[in-house]
């Protein structure tokens, strides 16, 4: 029993980490598209810069987003791998299965370890991004609306 609830509470963290990067997506597709819309009839000038940089921002995000969506797949197919080698040492009964293994499993955890510190880079950048991206969209429309009112 302990065994299934590890597995359930494991697919559920899967299942909110990937909505959660799907969200960020999302709302980095979303803030592009809504922003490309709020300038489309002004003649380009240096009052643009934030604007260009939020757009910047939003783009670095969603590539980020992409990213570790990538690595997470890439981790999940080198896991099945592993499972399916076990497997496969089993039905052979090779001599040195359980040597074998190990030494898959080493070099296994030293990617997927490396794999996960990107997964974690790519996150943290595609968090921040968005964040900031919206900090200089709104740094651009106030002084938009400054420059409209002067």
């Amino acid at each position: 029993m302990p065994e299934n609830l590890e597995l359930e509470l494991a697919k559920q963290f899967k299942a909110s980490q990937e909505k959660y990067i799907y969200f960020l997506l999302a709302a980095a597709a979303s803030a592009i598209g809504f922003a490309m819309t709020q300038s489309k009839a002004e003649p380009l000038n240096y009052i643009h810069a934030p604007f260009g940089l939020a757009i910047f921002l939003w783009a670095i995000s969603f590539i980020s987003g992409l990213k570790v969506v990538e690595y997470a797949v890439s981790v999940s197919f080198q896991n099945q791998n592993y499972l399916a080698f076990k497997r496969e040492l089993r039905s052979f009964q090779a001599e040195n299965a359980s040597e074998l293994v190990a030494q898959f499993k080493v070099r296994l955890d030293k990617t997927i370890g490396k794999q996960q510190a990107k997964m974690q880079l790519y996150g943290g950048l595609q968090s921040w991004c968005l964040l900031f991206g919206a900090l200089s969209y709104i740094v651009w429309h106030g002084a938009r609306m400054w420059t409209l009112n002067a």
